[in-house]
């Protein structure tokens, strides 16, 4: 696989996000996969929480389960229920969202090729830790 520095993944996320339609969701652990970084999802996370919300629709973001984010930087799990509802996201009282409803699958024309061989020591030490544990 490719190295990717961290600007480039960085990058990479945030057209993947921005292309999520209004009502469907990805998964953090989906869009590190896609970015050739399964094992980065909680660096999806961190990219997410701070990103600016006006420019990068980050609500359409949820974990493996289609939970939503306690630290959702807007106002926790509350806040992120609210988001998600007012583009037609039905979440339930356990604070979810039905995956197999919502889940996003994005064009192949969307997945970025990685080609770029910047240093993938710029990311951070969970994102190299790809299949251990």
């Amino acid at each position: 696989m490719a190295k990717i520095s961290k600007a480039k993944f960085t990058e990479a996320l945030h057209k993947i996000v921005r292309a999520i339609p209004s009502g469907r969701v990805m998964t953090y652990g989906q869009i590190a996969a896609l970015l050739g970084y399964p094992r980065a999802a909680q660096y999806v996370g961190w990219v997410m929480h701070w990103s600016d919300f006006e420019k990068i629709p980050y609500q359409r973001v949820v974990n493996r389960f289609g939970g939503l984010a306690s630290g959702y930087t807007r106002g926790g799990q509350l806040a992120h229920k609210f988001d998600l509802e007012l583009e037609g996201v039905e979440v339930r009282d356990d604070f979810t969202i039905d995956l197999e409803k919502y889940l996003w699958q994005p064009p192949q024309s969307l997945i970025p090729q990685v080609d770029d061989a910047t240093l993938l020591e710029e990311l951070p030490f969970s994102a190299k830790l790809v299949g251990k544990r």
